[in-house]
Formats: C-alpha cells, structure tokens, sequence
C-alpha cells in the first residue's frame, strides 16, 4: 500500500517504497493504473506517486501534488525555493536541469515555471511540484 504521507528519505524511500525493493511487491498493494516501458526502464505511476524500476526493482521514487510526506528538514512539495535554502542550504542547479541541494545526495527535485530568469536566485518564490529519491552518489 503506498504511503501518501510517509517521510521522504534521501537515497532510500518514499511513499513506504523503498529504493532495491522487488517491484512486484509494491505492485501486489497497488496496481499500477500507468505503466510506461522505456528502453532502459519502466515507470509505473501511481497518482501522486511514480516508480522507476530496472530489471525488476526499484530505482527511483518520484512523488507529485497530492503527497503530503516531508524529508527530515520539514522540506516538502508546495514549498519555496527560498525556504528550502534556509533549511537545508543553498539549492544548484545539474547540467541536466536537475535541482539540489548542494552536499545533500540521494534527491532531486523540480519547481513550478520559473518567471525571473534562468538563475535559482532570481526564482527562490518558484515551488517544488515535484521531489525524486534515487540512489545516493556519496562514496562513488
């Protein structure tokens, strides 16, 4: 059963799905209503919750309006830019558009239409919409 409420922790779960688990598993308590197969994985979506999975287990948790769970700083979706940086330090920005928090691994997340530019600091009003747990890179 997803958990729309459970906590978000980097680099290990959302929703009570954890990152390595069986998909199978998470499909036994909640049948997908989307599935979409893509050349390298296939993404189950759940409402306010999607699953990426690889060779059957779970890669990636993405979780969208409607989920209401928080990382350990309180940093939930809905919120600014400006406050995640002040809970948790400053927000980068990947090559890939990808959003951080610098020195914090195993998310990512995105905000709503940036109006100011392309810089974060000329965006710290634009609200996370959506928040990924994916495999930390410390170590590597």
């Amino acid at each position: 059963m997803l958990d729309l409420n459970a906590p978000i922790l980097p680099g290990h779960s959302a929703a009570g799905i954890r990152l390595g688990q069986p998909v199978a598993e998470v499909l036994r308590y909640a049948p997908a209503p989307v599935i979409e197969t893509l050349s390298t994985v296939t993404v189950y979506r759940f409402g306010a919750v999607a699953v990426w999975a690889r060779d059957g287990m779970v890669d990636q948790v993405g979780v969208f309006d409607g989920y209401t769970g928080s990382l350990p700083s309180g940093v939930c979706l809905g919120m600014p830019l400006v406050e995640v940086q002040r809970r948790m330090g400053p927000v980068v920005e990947e090559w890939d558009d990808t959003l951080m928090v610098e020195g914090s691994d195993g998310w990512c997340f995105d905000t709503g239409a940036w109006a100011n530019g392309w810089e974060v600091e000329q965006n710290l009003e634009a609200r996370l919409v959506e928040i990924f747990v994916c495999t930390s890179k410390q170590g590597e």
